[in-house]
């Protein structure tokens, strides 16, 4: 979950290029900060997570039929797979596609269509740290 929290964070301001930090909440979920600012998530009645971005907008994630998530934002609706490498698949909202893979910190590389990687490692507070 954390890396889901710390993963919308990431793919909804692409452009933020910081590093995101992540930890757990007294309401079920994360609180994140990054260059940006600060968002915070709880679950919510869908099975998902409800997640106040910095600039103030929400986005909402809901399980799907492909054992993954449906993630809306104000960017649009970014689709979540589980792939061959124990990691997720996203379709973002323009049609491009984000891979993640497990990595040897405990957490995911994401693989972005330019060729960039973000890693993410569990941190001391439960959560996860991406860069």
């Amino acid at each position: 979950m954390a890396a889901l929290v710390a993963i919308t964070v990431v793919l909804a301001r692409p452009a933020c290029g910081g590093q995101v930090s992540c930890r757990p909440n007294i309401f079920g979920g994360q609180d994140c900060t990054g260059p940006d600012g600060r968002s915070s998530s709880r679950p919510n009645v869908f099975g998902g997570y409800d997640t106040t971005l910095p600039d103030g907008s929400h986005s909402s994630s809901r399980p799907n039929i492909f054992g993954g998530e449906d993630i809306t934002s104000p960017t649009g609706r970014t689709v979540a797979r589980p792939n061959l490498f124990g990691g997720r698949d996203y379709t973002m909202p323009d049609g491009t596609r984000i891979e993640s893979r497990l990595n040897i910190f405990g957490s995911d590389d994401l693989h972005q269509p330019d060729g960039t990687r973000v890693t993410c490692r569990a941190n001391i507070f439960g959560g996860v740290d991406c860069r």
